[in-house]
Parts: C-alpha cells; sequence; structure tokens
C-alpha cells in the first residue's frame, strides 16, 4: 500500500470525548498503580541494598515529569486522537516507523503485560489478602501456581474485558471508584507506618514471633542481613540509581492517556495538566508510605523483610506475606476492615492494569485502520457498547494463550523485560519525534489532518 495519498485522510471515528480533567488524570494514575508499585519499589531494597527512596523518587520525579509529561503532554495535546504513540510517530517520521512501534507496545507489550500482570491477583494478590484477613495461607496455596493461578487469572482477564466492552463512560465510573480504593489504602496504610514508631513496631513484630514461633525482629534482621551478604551501613549511589527502574512504575507510565487523547474534553489542557499531575501524585504517595515504612522498621528492618519477601528465610514463620500492607494490619490487630481495604487496593489496581491492556490495543489497532494502515475490520465500532469489539475479542483470546503457558512456566522475572523493551522502543522513538516536531514542516497542518 502508498504510504501517502489516503493515509492520513480520516473520517469521524465514533469515539466521543467522555473524559474530563479528574477522569484523565485518574486514568494515569490508575496506570501507575500505587498500592502495587509501593510494593515492587520497595521490593528492591533485597537486590539494591544501600538505596536512597528519597534521592531516587526525586531524581525519578523530575525526569518524569521534565521528560516524559513533557513529551506526552505536548504530543497529546497538538495530536488530541486515540492511538497511543502511533498517531505522533507516524505523522512526525514516518507511518512505518510509527505502525512498528506502535505495534510492538499496543500489539506485543499490553499482551505481555496481561501475560505477567493478571496472574499477580494469584501469586501475590491473594496471599497478602489471605494474610491481613487471618486466613491460612494453605487455603489461597492452589490459586497461587498452577491451574489454581490459571484459573484466577482467567477470571481477572475475562472481567477485565467485560468492563471495557462496557463502554467508557461504565469504565470511568468503575475506574473510579477502584482508583479511589487503591489510593485509600494507600493512605490507611500510610498513616498507621506514620503514627507507629521503631520501638512499637518491634514490641508488635516481638509478640506476634512469639505466637507464630518465628525469629523475634532483631535474630530476624540479623539472619536476613547474612544471608543477603550484608546490609550496608549507608545509601550509595549504585543502589540509590538502580532504584530508580522499579520507581519508574509509580511515575511514567501516565503516558497510558494517550491511547485516550480522542476521548478527552478539552484536551489541549487537560492531557497535559493531566500527565504532570498522575506522576506528582504517584510520587507523593511513594515518599509518603515509603518513608513512613523506613520510620516504623528502620533502615535494617526495611533491607531485611524486603529480602524475606523475595528470597524467604528459614526462622520466618509468620503465616502472611512480608509486605508493607501485611505489616501494617499486623500492627493494628489484623483488623478485617481496614486490611481488607489495604489488599484490596492491591487486587483492584492490579486488576486495572489488564483493563487498560484492552483500551490501549484496540484504540491503536482502530488508530491504524483509520489511517487505512490496517484492514476495514479494525475500525468497526459496535454500536450498543460504543466500542471496537472485535479488536478486544482478538486480544481476549490471545491473552488466554498467554496466561495458559504462564501459569504453566511462570516468568518471575517478565514484568522487567517488558518494560525494558517499552523504554526502549515507545519511549525512546517517542522523544525523538518530540524534539524534532517543532522543525518539520509536514505537521503544520496537524490539527486538520487529525480531526
Amino acid at each position: 500500500m502508498p504510504l501517502g495519498g489516503e493515509v492520513f485522510a480520516r473520517k469521524a471515528s465514533g469515539l466521543t470525548r467522555e473524559a474530563g480533567l479528574l477522569d484523565t488524570t485518574y486514568f494515569g494514575i490508575m496506570n501507575n498503580a500505587v498500592p502495587v508499585s509501593i510494593w515492587l519499589t520497595m521490593a528492591g531494597f533485597a537486590w539494591l541494598p544501600g538505596a536512597n527512596l528519597t534521592i531516587a523518587s526525586v531524581l525519578t520525579l523530575v525526569l518524569a515529569v521534565c521528560g516524559f509529561a513533557l513529551v506526552w503532554g505536548i504530543l497529546g495535546g497538538s495530536m488530541p486522537r486515540s492511538g497511543g504513540s502511533y498517531v505522533y510517530n507516524s505523522r512526525i517520521i514516518h507511518p512505518v516507523i510509527g505502525l512498528g512501534v506502535s505495534f510492538t507496545n499496543a500489539g506485543f507489550v499490553m499482551l505481555a503485560w496481561i501475560w505477567v500482570l493478571a496472574p499477580w491477583v494469584g501469586e501475590v494478590g491473594l496471599p497478602i489478602m489471605a494474610g491481613c484477613l487471618g486466613i491460612d495461607p494453605a487455603r489461597v496455596e492452589w490459586f497461587t501456581s498452577g491451574w489454581g493461578l490459571y484459573l484466577v487469572s482467567s477470571i481477572v482477564n475475562i472481567a477485565a474485558f467485560f468492563v471495557v466492552l462496557s463502554g467508557m463512560k461504565t469504565y470511568f465510573k468503575i475506574q473510579k471508584v477502584f482508583v479511589t480504593w487503591s489510593l485509600v489504602g494507600a493512605v490507611i496504610a500510610g498513616i498507621i507506618l506514620t503514627a507507629t514508631t521503631h520501638d512499637k513496631f518491634v514490641a508488635i513484630w516481638d509478640k506476634y514471633a512469639l505466637q507464630f514461633g518465628s525469629l523475634d525482629f532483631n535474630a530476624t534482621v540479623a539472619a536476613a542481613g547474612e544471608a543477603m551478604g550484608g546490609i550496608p551501613k549507608t545509601w550509595n549511589w549504585r543502589s540509590t540509581l538502580g532504584l530508580m527502574l522499579p520507581i519508574s512504575w509509580i511515575a511514567v507510565y501516565g503516558y497510558i492517556i494517550t491511547f485516550i487523547g480522542g476521548e478527552v474534553k478539552s484536551p489541549r489542557k487537560n492531557i497535559f495538566i493531566a500527565q504532570v499531575l498522575n506522576a506528582v501524585v504517584s510520587i507523593a504517595f511513594l515518599l509518603w508510605v515509603g518513608s513512613a515504612f523506613f520510620r516504623a522498621l528502620g533502615w535494617e528492618g526495611v533491607h531485611a523483610v524486603s529480602w524475606i519477601g523475595e528470597e524467604g528465610l528459614a526462622g520466618y514463620t509468620f503465616p502472611f506475606e512480608a509486605t508493607y500492607i501485611n505489616f501494617a494490619s499486623m500492627i493494628v490487630g489484623f483488623n478485617k476492615v481496614l486490611g481488607f481495604i489495604m489488599a484490596g487496593s492491591f487486587i483492584v489496581a492490579d486488576f486495572l492494569w489488564i483493563s487498560f491492556s484492552y483500551i490501549a490495543w484496540s484504540r491503536a489497532a482502530f488508530s491504524w485502520g483509520m489511517d487505512r494502515l490496517g484492514p476495514r475490520w479494525f475500525t468497526d465500532i459496535s454500536p450498543r457498547f460504543n466500542q471496537p469489539v472485535k479488536l478486544m475479542l482478538v486480544m481476549l483470546v490471545l491473552s488466554q494463550a498467554a496466561l495458559t503457558q504462564y501459569a504453566m512456566n511462570p516468568e518471575y522475572l517478565g514484568s522487567i523485560s517488558v518494560e525494558v523493551l517499552q523504554l526502549i522502543s515507545v519511549f525512546g522513538v517517542t522523544a525523538i519525534s518530540c524534539m524534532i516536531f517543532p522543525f518539520t514542516r509536514k505537521t503544520k497542518h496537524i490539527w486538520e489532518a487529525s480531526p
């Protein structure tokens, strides 16, 4: 197919602008998944001993706001179309580049995210919930691997499909509830940890250690320190810079707003503001909860429980996971209401990631079709659901096949591989597009060319 002429001859898409500033900001915060990203960041101390959370967070925030948010905000406001990076790269650089990068991200990466993240509900979310509610971990063990994990992952995946299928207006209502829940869960954990002194935490730990036959706090720290080859006495730059990778999960993924650019009200203003706000709000949560976690557990304590959470430890026999959520629950005596809210915040935040994969894939492929770079049926919008249902069904079938593979052969480091691929491909190429955007004559008519 010639890459000129009618490639950009787009007609009305059929998608409607239903997202205001709050919806758009929440959409970005949703993909930062605050409770999950805090867990992931704190786990990083097992492999990056001596990292300075404050310095790493501030550096990441500066780069996110002055780099990622600026790039996606400028391009999103200039070309407010649904479709993600494809819309920008195809018009600024070349349709082939735009299509290739978009397929890598919206096609392969979004499928890979479902492959990795849907199982996290069974592998991580359910054990956290069981620990907070005082449920015997053996009762949820079946759901953490094999066919049990496949069942949980499938329920999550299919439910996410139907949430998006219900239409964006319904989706945004569900998103508001779930994102609010995820933030409330983080707030509760933050308040509990902030109100707990180190001495009080040690006393609570030792009380439950006696009850469950586990090592006391000081013995646990000593054993974990020996297992991980020693805990540094102070911070270092190497680990601090390394910690910026897991922190990026909570700072840079607001870029997803670009996938619904054509559905945002007042896009020139709201897209840019939302890109900045979602990064600032999410990093603020990480700094608060993370700092409170350090205050309660101490420098060595955080390193120790991070190691236990990743590798386990002989002598740690608490019947719950070594996460900030479970320790916050322990502090309040395993209050079931607070525990359910905090553990549930992890699960709903993870769930929304799966929903987004359907939105990203369908919007990108829809955009290819609108530019005559994909089959005609890519642009079919269901009059009943106001959604590209056929495209969503393609992702559902492929993701179910991928989940079968993961359940039988888990890839525990798959998330890091997927993120690095995404950073190099879509983020890298789109940054180049933004740099040359002001100097490219063919983009002067961009507003009219992408109605």
